[in-house]
């Protein structure tokens, strides 16, 4: 009966390993974190370079799986929802214990969480529930001198870096820059590759294909790139028909739409229009534009301060605004051009939601939480 029993349990354990790397690579990553404890093969599986980029072209091709997460000045969330639904429950991250980070930028599975003067900063993995504390700089303490920060990674060496921008209050007095590379011995190091005159807008950056982009000013309204493998910046300017107003700027928002760069100008939105310039080759610096149009139907059923908060897109290409005093997440497809909205359930109310973040599962993410 034992030998019996021995050949059952050496037949069940006889799947080859392509079949089984094929189906893990479609699991989630909160359930590849249980099964790495079985064997050393499940463990070695979600450290093996082939297989992550396989488990991450999974997530990224599956767009109902995207998850969200939302900030508010009350605290940071999880989003669970599904696209067949219009409604869509909360969970606030608890392991932060009490901090509220009002900035928040999201790069291939993590989060940094950062403010202009609060510490630590934080890398948080919403797959593992992990947050790892970031040192800080040693001179920054200076209480003239406002901290900004950008999150990069660059795909072909697999690092993640941080890119801190000091802005004095006093104009006059030199602005600098400092890099953090997440990993072993992490730590600042100061750069110089910032042109003089450059100037970037205090708002949220962009990370696409190894580079972050931020609007600024160089001379003119541009468009900034900072290529986080090499560290250095590089001056995109924009479309020929631009109108360099200098408080149109304000309007810019960047979104990633399917691998390219997005530069939303929201300066025709009161006439119920968005303006998409996409960047389609850095070389040329070739814009293709599109116009978002709302329906008369979807502006009734929303107040249009909805634009007050956009900072997201989703892998198929929808891009995704909060409805900042309804709480509601809209989505615009921007091939079929349609909208749909659903409702953040479950919140208590006081709380307004000012920032609303996609993202997928990612094994590499892991190895940095």
């Amino acid at each position: 009966m034992e030998n019996e029993k021995s050949k059952s349990n050496s037949r069940k354990s006889s799947i080859p390993e392509d079949i089984i790397c094929d189906i893990f690579s479609r699991l989630p990553v909160k359930s590849l974190m249980r099964f790495k404890c079985l064997s050393k093969f499940y463990n070695y599986l979600t450290l093996d370079p082939s297989f992550i980029d396989i488990h991450h072209n999974h997530s990224i091709s599956h767009s109902h799986k995207t998850k969200f997460l939302a900030c508010s000045w009350d605290g940071i969330y999880t989003i669970d929802h599904k696209v067949e639904h219009k409604e869509a429950t909360v969970l606030r991250i608890e392991e932060l214990d009490g901090i509220k980070y009002p900035r928040v930028d999201y790069v291939n599975g993590l989060f940094f969480l950062w403010s202009t003067k609060m510490h630590p900063l934080a890398i948080y993995n919403p797959a593992t529930r992990i947050v790892k504390y970031l040192p800080s700089l040693n001179s920054i303490d200076d209480e003239f001198t406002m901290y900004y920060y950008s999150f990069g990674f660059e795909p072909d060496e697999k690092k993640y870096k941080i890119l801190m921008s000091s802005v004095p209050l006093d104009m006059n007095s030199p602005k600098r820059q400092w890099v953090l590379t997440l990993g072993p011995g992490e730590s600042w190091r100061e750069i110089k590759s910032a042109p003089c005159s450059l100037f970037v807008l205090l708002r949220a950056g962009v990370c696409i294909e190894g580079a972050i982009y931020f609007v600024g000013t160089h001379d003119k309204t541009c468009i900034v790139a900072f290529n986080v493998r090499t560290e250095n910046f590089r001056i995109i300017s924009l479309w020929n028909d631009v109108i360099d107003v200098p408080t149109r700027k304000f309007n810019y928002e960047l979104v990633e739409v399917k691998g390219k760069l997005g530069v939303v100008d929201r300066t025709r939105w009161k006439e119920g229009k968005l303006d998409l310039r996409i960047l389609q080759n850095c070389g040329t610096e070739e814009w293709l534009k599109q116009t978002i149009v709302f329906s008369e139907a979807f502006c009734s059923s929303l107040a249009m301060d909805f634009l007050g908060c956009f900072l997201s897109s989703t892998p198929d290409g929808e891009i995704v605004f909060i409805a900042l005093e309804q709480n509601w997440i809209v989505f615009y497809d921007l091939k079929k051009k349609s909208w749909r909205e659903i409702k953040i359930t479950e919140l208590a109310e006081n709380v307004e939601i000012t920032g609303i973040y996609s993202h997928i599962d990612s094994l590499l993410s892991c190895i940095y939480c």
